[in-house]
């Protein structure tokens, strides 16, 4: 066979492609609570004689990061169900999601891992007419969901890719995995994959996402300097009294909380590279006459390496110590989701340079460059590269609507095509038996 031929090709899978991420976007859902989701993505799978891993088979239960609560995840399996998910698909699923295809080639050859990110973020989606998701009726229906960084579009690629590769599969030589993963928002999910052993003989890790930054037509090969993060929520107790009669008596939470927050943003100068700490959120107190008995801040950190992110999460736990302790109040911490920083491998560049060149639709080729935020996609990479293999990871452009994670986001679906026939290609010049 002829890759050239066989990716133009693939053309024909453009149109199922783009209704497929239409229908992933009228409905998202949430980090670990996506059960429609992946209901669908085994559905499809299996429907093509595709081996597929559940969730439960690849994860590690120990790092379930901001996990719902049970009452929270049946809700949503009868979410699902309501909206048309496989109940067979769904029983066997349990209690978790995420999925990972199998291709065997029966040949030896390197064993390749593919990552898509399946999950939505808690935004609420614009209905405002003119934006092609309401004209065309695909805007999310599930309240406070949205597909707004471009998951959806990372799912139809991902099950592209599946069904592409394993029609020449007989082609290639090798294994590959396809994970779907959970939870990536609020880096989540990929550390309990990155420690499920699903990758422990993996030789060589890609995975990509659609825009940030870079418009369609364009590549970035390998990314860099991914800032690693830790997410935590903190909630200080103190004493309520009467603000008017007894103020002394009281033991202000809500003043602990901003004096933390007050030290915290000026605790993150590093000479070793980029460092942050942002709170993003206080909340606390019962009323204006009242000395504020609990306050509660959602705050994170974040570091150009591990290093430096360690010792700024360091300098916050410090802060919400001190001030705590100041006001005579006490603070409890919780990680809630973590991502470490890592680089993608050069030696990877090649192929993915050769394989880029087979696409016309791309038209800038971009060989490395900066990663600006966090991303837990760090931790499956750290995990190959840990015993000797490579990884990278890919920024396929992707005009955009408005930006990442805004309510009016959407992504020009040209990308989807161009990000199938680019995986393709880039397996192809990895797997293809010469």
């Amino acid at each position: 066979m002829e890759i050239g031929s066989y990716l133009e090709k693939l053309n024909s899978y453009e149109t199922e492609m783009i209704a497929q991420r239409r229908d992933f976007h009228r409905h998202p859902e949430p980090g670990w609570k996506e059960f429609r989701t992946t209901a669908r993505i085994i559905e499809v799978l299996e429907n093509h004689g595709i081996p597929v891993k559940y969730g439960h088979e690849i994860i590690n239960k120990n790092y379930l990061w901001s996990y719902p609560s049970p009452e929270e995840i049946d809700a949503c399996i009868n979410r699902a169900i309501s909206q048309g998910a496989n109940p067979e698909i769904l029983k066997k699923m349990g209690t978790f999601t995420g999925a990972c295809a199998i291709l065997e080639t029966g040949k030896p050859g390197p064993v390749i891992a593919l990552r898509f990110d399946i999950d939505c973020n808690d935004v609420g989606e614009s209905t405002d007419s003119g934006r092609q998701p309401v004209e065309e009726n695909f805007c999310s229906i599930n309240e406070n969901c949205m597909h707004a960084c471009g998951h959806d579009g990372h799912v139809t690629m991902g099950l592209a890719v599946c069904l592409a590769l394993n029609e020449i599969k007989d082609q290639l030589s090798g294994t590959i995995k396809i994970i779907f993963q959970p939870a990536e928002e609020g880096v989540r999910g990929a550390q309990s994959v990155a420690e499920g052993g699903i990758l422990d003989d993996v030789d060589i890790f890609l995975t990509s996402h659609l825009g940030m930054g870079w418009k369609t037509g364009e590549l970035l090969a390998l990314s860099r300097g991914f800032l690693s993060t830790t997410k935590v929520d903190a909630e200080i107790s103190g004493l309520s009294s009467h603000a008017g009669a007894s103020p002394q008596d009281g033991h202000n939470a809500i003043l602990a909380a901003c004096a933390a927050t007050l030290s915290m943003h000026t605790a993150c100068q590093d000479s070793r590279g980029a460092a942050r700490i942002n709170v993003g959120t206080i909340k606390g107190g019962s009323g204006r006459n009242v000395v504020a008995d609990r306050a509660f801040l959602q705050l994170e950190t974040r570091g150009e390496t591990a290093a430096i992110e360690r010792t700024v999460f360091g300098r916050a736990m410090d802060a919400l110590e001190g001030a705590a302790k100041m006001f005579g109040c006490t603070v409890k911490t919780e990680i809630k989701g973590s991502a470490s920083s890592a680089d993608s491998d050069k030696e990877l560049e090649p192929y993915i340079k050769a394989g880029a060149a087979r696409v016309p639709e791309i038209t800038r080729y971009v060989p490395d460059g900066g990663f600006s935020g966090s991303e837990d996609a760090t931790y499956l990479m750290e995990k190959v590269q840990s015993h000797g293999g490579k990884a990278a990871y890919m920024c396929i452009g992707c005009d955009i609507a408005a930006p990442h994670h805004n309510n009016k986001f959407n992504i020009d679906e040209r990308a989807l095509l161009i990000g199938l026939k680019l995986y393709v290609s880039i397996l192809w010049e990895i797997l293809h038996e010469n």
